[in-house]
């Protein structure tokens, strides 16, 4: 494909006293859900530098990297670089719903940023190219490559089941399953699936989307899926935005990852081509092992709160990737 392709990362430097501040003034104003806005949403293991070490010798072909932070820019980043785009939240969100500390409201709002290409890429801080990518791992024919899954939804305290509820809400009014699997019969059903098919198989006889696989990993958009899905949902996502921070009642951008799906229009992508991983269940050594060999494209390194200790786990990712990652990239002064 020759179009552009954008990547797109959040950051948030969780240890900036002004931002902190701030945070405090609203969290007293609006007393957020400590379970969905707990400390490991916000807090930074210092290893951000190596998500663009990572982009430059990976994706050497990205068209344009946007950085969207609240105003925060890294110390250590060159923002001159011809490539760097940083956005800052007043430049892409409507004043009267800022400042945010809602992930949920960066991200739907994404497509509001002008330069930002038809074709893009969205991260997080914590999802990192770890091998040779081509723009064909995220997009073929123009279409973003995905892996369908149908997946129950479970609520757990803390957990974004609600979210995800609201946002198949939608799917359920605005897709028919059975004329779905009709029409994308092969890559419903197919192979390069993996387990995950088992998950589909097992939910097939539901007339209804229960749920989708959510890969935790980065996620291939159209832009004009927003636009289409802010059109026809304006008022419940204009709700939303409204949250200074998370709650049950939102919708967040796996709406747009669930439409793209339930209308077909996407490409197959193996499940085994990302991993996630939980920093809290997983070994260093299986973290070390993983980064050395790049046995997957693209990595997920999750926080929660019951990571033991932060400070020693920080230092051992940044010796890690260090190690992995030691030249300086054209994003660093």
């Amino acid at each position: 494909m020759n179009e552009k392709i954008d990547f797109v990362v959040t950051w948030v430097d969780g240890s900036d006293e002004a931002w902190l501040q701030k945070k405090r003034k609203y969290e007293h104003i609006v007393n957020p859900s400590k379970k969905l806005n707990s400390a490991s949403r916000y807090r930074d293991y210092e290893i951000f530098k190596y998500w663009f070490r990572a982009v430059e010798v990976y994706a050497p072909w990205v068209n344009h990297v946007f950085l969207i932070t609240d105003n925060q820019i890294p110390d250590w980043l060159d923002t001159t670089n011809p490539k760097l785009i940083c956005v800052s939240h007043t430049d892409y969100i409507e004043h009267k719903f800022l400042p945010t500390f809602n992930s949920n409201v960066i991200e739907l709002s994404i497509a509001n940023i002008k330069e930002l290409s038809e074709h893009f890429v969205l991260f997080n801080d914590d999802i990192f190219v770890n091998a040779p990518v081509n723009p064909t791992d995220f997009f073929v024919n123009g279409l973003p490559r995905e892996t369908y899954a149908e997946s129950p939804i479970v609520s757990t305290e803390g957990s974004g089941a609600h979210i995800m509820v609201n946002d198949m809400q939608v799917i359920n009014i605005e897709f028919d399953k059975r004329k779905f699997y009709r029409n994308n019969f092969s890559k419903v059903f197919n192979y390069k699936v993996g387990k995950k098919l088992l998950r589909t198989i097992a939910l097939a006889p539901s007339n209804n989307f229960v749920g989708m696989w959510n890969t935790h990993l980065a996620v291939s958009y159209r832009k004009h899926t927003f636009v289409d899905v802010w059109n026809k949902y304006r008022s419940e996502l204009t709700t939303t935005l409204s949250h200074k921070f998370r709650t049950p009642l939102d919708y967040n951008h796996w709406l747009m990852r669930y439409w793209q799906l339930a209308s077909g229009k996407f490409e197959i992508q193996s499940s085994d081509w990302g991993r996630f991983y939980q920093l809290s269940d997983t070994s260093l050594k299986d973290i070390e092992k993983e980064l050395r060999s790049g046995k997957h494209k693209v990595i997920c390194l999750n926080d929660t709160d019951d990571v033991e200790n932060f400070e020693q786990t920080k230092h051992a990712l940044i010796g890690l990737f260090e190690s992995k990652l030691p030249n300086k990239s054209s994003f660093e002064k």
